[in-house]
């Protein structure tokens, strides 16, 4: 909407008082956030570009590529993954964040939301445990559904306004880890079935470790990732199961969006 005002504003025909008008309009604070939303987007697209981290392993479904410097406090990863169940699915298990401690029992209590989350936007506190270290993360998390190809982008960003947000105390014996994620859920087109999944990843962990232990720490968290999203996924097709019916009732409209995202898919042909 923004756009297409400012594009009428700068218009051949507008004149000054359409210059004066658009002028107005990029000093406005919401055109401000949404062009930083919009920015966040296209960020994305680097999902899609050649990368120079390394191949950690590669399968018939999936691919891990690493990267991480000697005495860095962080680490990327890039996942490629087929998953074989619908974009709705796939969601599920992430979008039901106060069910995640019944498959992922990792996490010492249900991911808390920091305000009153909508469907593609909320902020968002998770708490887990390994061994006797609790790692907190804290982050934005920002879903944009692209209807006409079909696909879904989605960003976890640890680096984020914090304006009006009541941020909550490090837990003792905690560790704060930071994230920036991207990721690329784009349904199979023509008559495939499942979906893609093209993840980036930018870990901090707050302090340096060992190149041999990030990358290790990089492998295992992938693999735990994939390994929890086609677990979720399969929970989320199964009758009877809560994600199944959370996904029928769509209580917010999310699972409506992205079964629009999967409607587009079959015309890429």
């Amino acid at each position: 909407v923004l756009s297409k005002a400012l594009h009428k504003c700068q218009g051949s025909h507008s004149g000054p008082r359409g210059a004066s008008a658009a002028a107005k309009l990029k000093e406005a604070p919401i055109f401000s956030k949404v062009s930083g939303y919009g920015a966040l987007y296209d960020s994305s697209r680097s999902n899609l570009m050649p990368s120079d981290m390394e191949l950690a392993w590669k399968h018939d479904d999936a691919e891990l590529y690493i990267r991480s410097a000697t005495g860095a406090s962080w680490f990327e990863y890039r996942l490629v993954a087929h998953i074989d169940a619908p974009l709705r699915s796939c969601l599920a298990p992430l979008h039901e964040r106060d069910l995640i401690r019944e498959y992922q029992p990792i996490f010492v209590e249900p991911h808390q939301d920091l305000m009153p989350p909508q469907p593609n936007h909320a902020m968002v506190r998770t708490l887990s445990r390994i061994m006797s270290l609790k790692i907190e993360t804290i982050f934005e998390l920002v879903r944009v559904a692209n209807r006409d190809f079909g696909f879904l982008v989605e960003i976890a960003r640890s680096d984020f306004p914090i304006e009006g947000i009541s941020m909550p105390d490090l837990p003792w014996w905690g560790r704060r880890i930071e994230v920036n994620t991207r990721n690329i859920w784009m349904p199979q087109g023509g008559k495939e079935k499942g979906t893609v999944l093209i993840s980036n990843a930018r870990v901090g962990t707050g302090a340096p470790i060992p190149t041999s232990i990030m990358r290790f720490i990089a492998n295992q968290l992938a693999n735990s990732i994939l390994s929890n999203i086609r677990k979720g996924a399969d929970l989320a097709v199964t009758p009877g199961s809560r994600w199944h019916d959370r996904v029928k009732k769509d209580g917010d409209g999310f699972y409506k969006d992205l079964a629009a995202v999967e409607a587009a898919a079959p015309k890429r042909g």
